[in-house]
């Protein structure tokens, strides 16, 4: 009887202290807690007779120590324990309602609870905008003309991991035209579940062609405002004409890309094989006979600070003609970064240059274009870059060739704001360009390839 009383002492006093957590605050709050402290003190007077009663039982009966009556004891134990009962049969009865009642509940988080919008919040897409501004001053010398300004585009992206063996990259292009999409690609970045080598990239869909280092970056986020004649004039989409040169020019196409890295040893070597559906000045390859493109590509560290990046290109289709076009191309790319001025110094030089083999009604024509480029980092915002280029039409019918510096601020990781002059020679005639441009971006924007 004496333990079953200990338990229920014990029971009780855990059921006052949750009930007492649980209890929502008032302004009687002292007057709850002198309450309790009279009930603990009260549990401790019971808890000294119950121990002098079971040190008397096991005496046999023996008289109890000084000080305590047993007769009283008795009595003052029987009502005590019966208090106890009624108190704890109301508190377990009360219980329930005191659990769910007297807690302060915080407002419910319906997006995260209700209807799992935490969950599908988790699933949505890396999602990013980068905005590009321009405003143009172009004539036969610096600043002579305004040319306008222009919003050239916002480009979306929409990059997340579709399961554990892929990844899906989407950029949309929004401008004043309407929208285009620049490139869509899923990659397979663990092909063992298709029984294929790990070290075996798949990429399928629309995307930048393998063929040079520079091509695998977008036109915003290059490091001049426009990209190098040879790209213009063989990659661009548009019509060519002396009068008339693309500002931009990119080599896309869709198809499959295999990337495969070779086993070199410390060293790293891949091979790209890639046949694309592709329609630019060069090539005008459809479903019938795609492009073949073939991309070797080896990186070499020259020292902790130092790397250097070397690649061979070759590409095979048919052009506009109807007519059998390949195309060569070799790029080198160095880059050099301290360790301790890392955040501060930093420069990378850039060079390819291509052949092409292009077949006509009145035989071949074998145009060729190149550039090098150089951009060294002044401080941690400000870098400084030089452009040497020069291409052939791919029909050789003019030739141009362009020298610009740029001088880029970079406030932080989302802004850039540009300056670039360029004097180019095309078709006889001399032009100058002043640029202006300026590009930010919010949201989170995976890196392009080294």
């Amino acid at each position: 009887m004496a333990r079953w009383s200990v338990w229920a002492v014990c029971f009780l006093l855990a059921a006052s202290v949750w009930g007492q957590g649980n209890s929502e605050p008032t302004n009687s709050q002292e007057n709850e807690l002198q309450r309790l402290r009279e009930r603990v003190a009260a549990l401790e007077k019971l808890v000294q007779v119950l121990q002098a009663e079971l040190a008397a039982l096991k005496n046999n009966g023996a008289a109890p120590p000084l000080g305590t009556h047993p007769v009283a004891i008795k009595q003052q134990a029987d009502e005590e324990k019966q208090k106890l009962e009624e108190e704890l049969k109301r508190e377990l009865e009360q219980q329930p309602i005191s659990s769910t009642v007297s807690r302060p509940s915080s407002p419910p988080s319906y997006g995260a609870v209700v209807f799992g919008g935490g969950l599908w919040q988790a699933l949505n897409p890396d999602t990013s905008v980068i905005a590009n501004f321009r405003t143009a001053f172009r004539g036969k010398r610096p600043f002579a003309s305004f040319a306008g300004s222009e919003f050239s585009e916002a480009e979306l992206a929409f990059q997340a991991a579709t399961d554990p063996f892929s990844r899906l990259d989407t950029f949309v292009a929004v401008g004043p035209d309407g929208a285009e999409v620049e490139e869509a690609t899923l990659s397979v970045l663990d092909p063992t579940f298709l029984r294929l080598p790990r070290n075996l990239q798949i990429r399928l869909g629309l995307l930048r062609a393998p063929f040079g280092q520079l091509n695998n970056i977008h036109p915003p986020e290059q490091p001049f405002v426009d990209t190098p004649l040879v790209h213009r004039l063989w990659f661009g989409q548009e019509e060519i004409s002396p009068e008339q040169i693309p500002t931009e020019g990119s080599f896309v196409g869709t198809g499959l890309s295999l990337n495969w890295m070779v086993p070199m040893g410390k060293h790293l070597t891949w091979l790209t094989v890639a046949p694309l559906n592709t329609h630019n000045s060069v090539f005008d390859a459809d479903t019938g006979r795609p492009a073949w493109l073939f991309r070797l590509r080896h990186m070499h560290e020259l020292s902790l600070t130092q790397s250097l990046n070397l690649g061979l290109n070759y590409a095979f289709g048919r052009n506009d003609l109807g007519k059998d076009t390949k195309l060569f191309g070799v790029d080198v790319t160095y880059r050099w970064r301290p360790l301790k001025e890392g955040l501060y110094r930093s420069l990378v030089w850039q060079t390819e240059a291509y052949w092409g083999w292009r077949g006509t009604d009145n035989g071949d024509v074998k145009p060729k274009g190149w550039f090098t480029m150089v951009e060294y980092q002044l401080s941690r915002t400000l870098f400084l870059g030089a452009r040497y280029d020069f291409a052939q039409a791919p029909d050789k019918s003019f030739s141009g060739r362009g020298f610009s510096l740029a001088i880029t601020l970079f406030p932080s990781e989302f802004g850039r704001y540009r300056l670039q002059w360029s004097r180019l020679k095309i078709g006889g005639r001399t032009v100058h360009e002043v640029w202006l441009q300026t590009t930010f971006s919010i949201g989170v924007h995976r890196p392009h390839p080294l």
